[in-house]
């Protein structure tokens, strides 16, 4: 416990703790407020990092806020270890940091099962922009987003690229199903991109494609990119009796059960799924970032006895992002779906536009929509807002029966 004005400190750098600190900020908490991040610098903007090409990337990954001198920031900085009870955080520099509340948003690391490159950070971008300037041949393992938007950034810079999913049939299966996944590979292949699958995946794998090493030896070799998923930062908080069995378990206001003063937020966080009754999920999108982020904020405000209205967690997730020219947009969880519906198109022409709305005992639980253009969004518009509908309807009615 400190003592005079509170101490609120932020682990993460990242969008999730920049919004929890905006927030608090905006509720003109009478704290100091203190963010920690283990790189070199302020929050950006990560999924900018594989969208544009270098030098024009540096433009893109400015957020508004991050350069607010009302707070206080230990860049370059990581926090090797936390007590909770006693409310100190214990930092890579020696020293240690008291609080009187936290927010743990601490964010995710790549997986990865070799000394392969990944990207996630600035730095890690800058150097795999540099080596596909240099024309490198890519191999990228993996065929989620970083994947897609990586391959597709190697052809604009006119690169040979290599896509290698040992797992799946092709992008976003875990998603949108194997007939989408399908007819993505099918896109990206045809856009020259070398797509393989199963054993052919991992037959390339054991056929010893390794990155270029560092003192630039065999220049002609491809650079490997692993980007197979990730796994959330949550050791330093081993030993305060916390569920940490995937990300920081937390209630719908973004506060972690065990300890009265302690929040999470963004990657790290587990919370109740507003579309699966009695189950926890974990998002890994920008705007769950945001969206958890700004109700961890005022969870804190309200936590400090400022008037604050912070309702549960009502996460409408949504994504987008373009591989070859394809914009591709999903909305809701389509993962609990169990059956599809094409609205709209052709998955063999997905460049035409292909709408798809996902249910779930004929219940509207999802939808996507695919295009070269924008031929067909109105219609999607009407979806979503039919999705929005539908999903206030039953959160009234689970609200109704909890009350009963």
């Amino acid at each position: 416990m400190t003592s005079g004005e509170p101490v609120i400190g932020i682990v993460g750098s990242g969008i999730a703790g920049l919004r929890a600190a905006g927030a608090l900020l905006k509720r003109k908490v009478d704290a100091r407020i203190v963010i920690f991040g283990d790189e070199a610098h302020r929050t950006y903007n990560r999924p900018g990092l594989t969208k544009k090409r270098y030098p024009s990337i540096a433009e893109d990954l400015r957020v508004k806020g991050a350069e607010n001198d009302a707070l206080t920031w230990r860049l370059d900085t990581r926090v090797e270890t936390a007590d909770l009870r006693d409310k100190v955080l214990h930092l890579s520099t020696g020293d240690t940091f008291a609080y009187d509340s936290l927010v743990i948003a601490s964010g995710v690391r790549p997986r990865t099962s070799a000394t392969h490159r990944t990207l996630r950070s600035l730095d890690d971008a800058r150097y795999v922009h540099h080596e596909l300037q240099a024309g490198k041949k890519v191999t990228i393992v993996g065929a989620g987003f970083v994947a897609c938007e990586l391959a597709s950034l190697a052809k604009e810079y006119g690169c040979e690229a290599v896509m290698l999913e040992t797992l799946r049939n092709g992008p976003f299966e875990g998603i949108l199903g194997e007939r989408i996944a399908t007819a993505l590979a099918q896109w990206i292949t045809r856009n020259g991109v070398t797509f393989l699958t199963g054993d052919s995946a991992r037959e390339a794998l054991c056929d010893g494609v390794t990155e270029v090493p560092e003192d630039g030896a065999g220049a002609d070799r491809s650079l490997l990119i692993e980007a197979i998923g990730s796994i959330p930062n949550v050791e330093w908080l081993k030993g305060n009796d916390l569920d940490l069995s995937d990300g920081v378990r937390v209630d719908a206001y973004m506060r972690v059960p065990e300890y009265a003063d302690v929040f999470a937020a963004g990657d790290v966080a587990r919370y109740p799924d507003p579309w699966a009754t009695e189950q926890l999920t974990r998002m890994e999108f920008w705007k769950n970032a945001i969206d958890t982020g700004d109700l961890a904020g005022k969870s804190v405000a309200s936590s400090l006895g400022y008037d604050t209205k912070a309702s549960g967690i009502g996460y409408f997730p949504s994504v987008a992002t373009e591989v070859f020219g394809l914009r591709i947009q999903i909305a809701g969880n389509p993962k609990i779906s169990d059956s599809m519906e094409i609205v709209h198109g052709d998955l063999n022409h997905l460049d035409r536009g292909v709408l798809v709305k996902f249910l779930r005992k004929d219940e509207l639980v999802g939808v996507s929509y695919m295009d070269r253009g924008a031929r067909l969004n109105s219609a999607y518009i009407d979806l979503l807002r039919s999705l929005k509908e539908q999903r206030s309807i039953r959160n009234d009615q689970e609200e109704s029966n909890a009350g009963s």
